[in-house]
């Protein structure tokens, strides 16, 4: 699709990707592209502490995988519960000692639609009618980059964050995995031509919240996903993050797998959620995409193939 090489394009122009880098030279390319400010991995990783229900595990939290980590850090750094995020992750597998390492690197957009759907319900009913922008939810465009490994007990350990604030002017030119990220009345609809799924998801003990106002929570979403397209495995009950085949064709960090989640944008609480995966080792597809949609609690899952 035209948008992706665009987002991809984009992605690469602020990455400065390199080919002959270290694993710690390609790292701090990453993290500390145009704008990004450091945060610290350690306090990021303490908040997430906090979400974990496993407790009576040895590592809790250690089987999340590292996309869903990435979105509950990003999910809580704003308050709106009105939001569109746009994943993108990359990986890197380096030789440690004669043994392959794998590192995730992950973009996370993270956009506020409150003062959007404000603007929209007090043109349409009148400002004496809609209530303040506060209730609608606050916070900025957030940009997030993230760079996670496995280490002994944990299926991703952040090992380096960094920040930067979307400005509205940025905002409105971006693009969101094939949807302008400030339109409010686009949706995964019009990116891919939708197959319904007949049948339901295995579950397990949840390993933080799954739900926020009745229906799916992002990141738990994302896990779903996962383990629709076998990037996630939960056949032993018990939910663990794989990450799947490493595609042949990756390069550097460069990524591969397109993430989109749109969270309560209409007049229900609702999460439209789609997983995108490129570069596939199929001789058949060029990609394949994965979609949740929870309206009010009722989940339809749908899928969606693009022939080379």
């Amino acid at each position: 699709m035209i948008r992706y090489t665009i987002i991809l394009a984009a992605l690469l122009a602020t990455t400065g990707l390199a080919t002959a880098q270290t694993i710690d030279e390609q790292i701090a390319s990453f993290i500390g592209g145009k704008g990004f400010v450091l945060q610290s991995a350690d306090h990021l990783e303490m908040e997430l502490a906090n979400l974990w229900l496993d407790d009576s595990a040895m590592s809790p939290g250690g089987l999340v995988g590292p996309i869903e980590k990435a979105m509950m850090i990003a999910e809580g750094a704003i308050p709106s519960i009105r939001t569109r995020t746009a994943i993108a992750y990359g990986q890197i597998i380096d030789n440690e000692d004669g043994a392959p390492a794998p590192y995730s690197f992950i973009e996370v957009r993270h956009y506020n639609f409150g003062p959007i759907i404000h603007a929209e319900t007090a043109d349409a009913y009148g400002e004496e009618n809609t209530a303040d922008i506060a209730e609608f939810g606050l916070g900025n465009h957030m940009a997030w980059r993230f760079v996670f490994r496995p280490v002994m007990g944990h299926s991703a350990m952040l090992l380096d964050a960094s920040s930067r604030v979307i400005t509205d002017d940025d905002a409105s030119d971006d693009d969101c995995n094939g949807v302008p990220c400030l339109d409010s009345g686009s949706s995964p609809d019009e990116v891919a031509q939708w197959q319904v799924i007949n049948g339901k998801l295995p579950t397990w003990p949840p390993l933080y919240p799954t739900e926020a106002n009745e229906v799916t929570a992002p990141a738990y979403a994302i896990s779903q996903l996962a383990v629709l397209g076998f990037w996630a495995n939960a056949e032993s009950g018990h939910y663990q993050w794989t990450d799947g085949e490493h595609p042949e064709a990756a390069r550097g960090y460069e990524p591969y797998r397109f993430i989109a989640i749109d969270r309560n944008l209409g007049q229900e609480f609702a999460i439209d959620a789609v997983w995108r995966e490129t570069a596939l080792n199929d001789d058949a597809l060029a990609a394949i995409s994965f979609r949740q949609l929870d309206i009010a609690g009722d989940i339809t899952l749908m899928r969606a193939a693009e022939p080379r």
